[in-house]
């Protein structure tokens, strides 16, 4: 399910504490720029068994950088009874007002 950027900072704002921020870009595009509080877990790298780990009861707002790996990562959350949204790529969520660090 795709959800645009101000939607996701919408409900961000209002349930901040069972919302995650998932960034599914590799370790390296994570360092490079990430989005305060969010949680990395490379797509490209083992996510179903990293998936295990989430917690189900929480909302996550899956991002990357286009929109691409993060509409993968949602349908297959989804599948497995996670309560996920695709937001698309970093710099839109940027542009909606996340705040974000470099380096």
């Amino acid at each position: 399910m795709r959800i645009t950027a101000s939607e996701a900072r919408e409900k961000y704002l209002r349930q901040s504490e069972k919302v995650v921020l998932l960034d599914v870009r590799t370790p390296g595009e994570n360092r490079q720029l990430r989005l305060k509080g969010s949680q990395n877990v490379d797509f490209y790298n083992g996510f179903d068994r990293q998936l295990e780990k989430l917690e189900k009861g929480k909302i996550y707002l899956v991002f990357c950088a286009s929109g691409g790996r993060s509409q993968a990562a949602t349908a297959l959350m989804r599948q497995k009874g996670y309560e996920a949204y695709n937001v698309g790529g970093i710099g839109e969520l940027i542009q909606a007002g996340f705040e974000y660090e470099r380096g």
